[in-house]
């Protein structure tokens, strides 16, 4: 087993500009993938729907992973972001969890939900025009910018492009205004509006997993830890009420 402690200790050791390093901690998150994706895949195997919390997007791998394997299918996923994650296949990271699971077969469509536009690079835009049967998205600024989009209607073209099938409902912190995480943002979606996402997506019966990632409150913060894991816990709970009376 992986003890994330222990593991954390190992990558804090580690130089960021070596290439040797760089490998070993791209090893590490494989390792991490193996254990997420065996705990996911026991879980659904149980006729149960995991919840998993916390750690960097890099899990999402395996939580694709894990619930293609117990279904023996592979499955469909949405993904409330300001990041596409599909970065190039180098070795394991946060940032290309969605583009190994599709590359493996685990992944049949993606659709990510609210990217921006500024942290979009032209080439994974690129990447995602050649795939467009296989991966769409939409972009914040369309939605609460330019208004090119209601919420409403922007979660319903994301619903009608996966819910053919069992997905994966993932939710990366980064994408929620000012919430503590790994890439906070000062311009982004509610957390009101992040929890609409959970709920509506959760009521469906095709939805198998719920995955929240990159919350990283300063616990020297009391007011940030607390206001943090009073979001987390509206999530989790949005979505237990919504898979009680799904569709």
């Amino acid at each position: 087993h992986i003890y994330p402690k222990k593991a954390l200790k190992k990558l804090s050791k580690l130089d960021q500009k070596s290439s040797r390093d760089i490998k070993q901690a791209r090893k590490m998150v494989a390792e991490i993938d193996a254990e997420v994706s065996y705990l996911v895949n026991l879980i659904i195997k149980a006729g149960k729907i995991p919840i998993i919390i916390g750690g960097g997007h890099n899990n999402a791998y395996g939580c694709i992973k894990g619930t293609s394997l117990a279904l023996n299918k592979n499955i469909n996923a949405v993904n409330f972001d300001a990041h596409t994650d599909f970065r190039p296949e180098e070795g394991r990271h946060s940032g290309n969890g969605f583009s190994y699971a599709f590359a493996e077969g685990f992944l049949k469509k993606y659709f990510i939900f609210g990217i921006h536009e500024n942290y979009t690079s032209s080439d994974i835009l690129k990447v995602i025009k050649k795939l467009k049967k296989h991966i769409a998205y939409n972009t914040f600024e369309s939605i609460k910018i330019r208004g090119e989009s209601t919420f409403e209607a922007a979660l319903k073209k994301a619903f009608d492009f996966i819910s053919s099938r069992p997905f994966g409902v993932e939710v990366d912190c980064d994408a929620i205004e000012n919430m503590p995480s790994s890439a906070m943002t000062p311009s982004g979606f509610s957390g009101t509006e992040a929890r609409k996402f959970v709920s509506y997506f959760g009521k469906h019966e095709n939805a198998r997993y719920l995955h929240i990632c990159e919350a990283a409150p300063n616990l020297g913060s009391k007011q940030q830890s607390t206001q943090g894991a009073k979001l987390l816990s509206y999530l989790i709970t949005d979505f237990i009420k919504a898979h009680g009376n799904k569709d």
